[in-house]
């Protein structure tokens, strides 16, 4: 068993305790609960298992390359909404007003949650998240599929599980 220190924009985000041969890839499903912006309690549950495909984007407004890559996730959303997918973001932020202001700033439509906790974060270490942005996929029964995909990598695993009518 090892201890990472997760990183993301100069800041340590979860200690993380991880057996060496431990494989996020193809795991099973690990609910958690979270809270919405407006602080209802959601668990993750509610999401996978109800669509074809469940994207968890783990970013933080603080997060450069967070900010850099939300475009992709905006046009993996507005693609593949209505193939099966729902995309929900869990954000590693503190700061609840920082997490509201890039909501708005963003343009962001899907379900967000957080669990306000960012240093040690349940969530983050439920999955392996080291940095971020991290995403993983779900199947519908749960299995994970994908995950620590960005830009072109992303869009294109997406349309390989939800191809374009031709």
């Amino acid at each position: 068993m090892g201890t990472l220190l997760a990183y993301a924009g100069g800041n340590i985000i979860n200690d993380v305790k991880v057996n060496d041969k431990q494989k996020v890839l193809h795991s099973d499903f690990k609910d958690a609960t979270f809270v919405t912006i407006q602080g209802d309690s959601v668990k993750l549950s509610d999401y996978v298992g109800k669509y074809d495909y469940v994207l968890v984007d783990f970013w933080a407004s603080w997060c450069g390359p967070c900010m850099r890559e939300m475009p992709n996730v905006k046009t993996a959303y507005e693609k593949y909404k209505g193939r099966g997918l729902q995309i929900v973001g869990i954000s590693l932020d503190k700061d609840k007003t920082a997490w509201k202001n890039a909501l708005t700033r963003l343009a962001i439509t899907w379900p967000q949650l957080t669990d306000m906790n960012a240093q040690g974060s349940f969530s983050a270490s439920l999955y392996g998240v080291q940095y971020i942005p991290y995403i993983v996929i779900f199947d519908k029964s749960g299995k994970i599929i994908a995950k620590n995909l960005h830009g072109p990598e992303l869009l294109n695993k997406l349309e390989e599980l939800m191809p374009s009518k031709k």
